[in-house]
């Protein structure tokens, strides 16, 4: 992973906008991500649905963050912290 002479990034490096702020603390990679966003059902609204308890619930669960070079996963950010900080 080696940038060109003029800084841009080379053939395997993402670039500038693909690149997370954070380096992974395993691999070193600017390749972070947020993993299992939460999921809204988009079907149209029933109102009878919701009046008499059919509704499907919003899936709320926390996103994990994740190493789309290495493949590392943290459960949450303090997780991923506490592992950043341990290095």
């Amino acid at each position: 992973m080696t940038n060109a002479p003029d800084g841009t990034p080379g053939p395997d490096e993402p670039d500038d906008e693909a690149r997370s702020e954070d380096a992974c603390p395993r691999c070193g990679a600017h390749r972070l991500a947020l993993l299992r966003m939460p999921e809204l059902d988009v079907t149209e609204y029933h109102p009878l649905d919701e009046a008499i308890g059919m509704g499907v619930a919003p899936s709320l669960e926390q996103p994990a963050i994740g190493c789309l070079a290495c493949g590392a996963e943290w459960p949450d950010l303090n997780a991923f912290r506490a592992e950043e900080h341990a290095h």
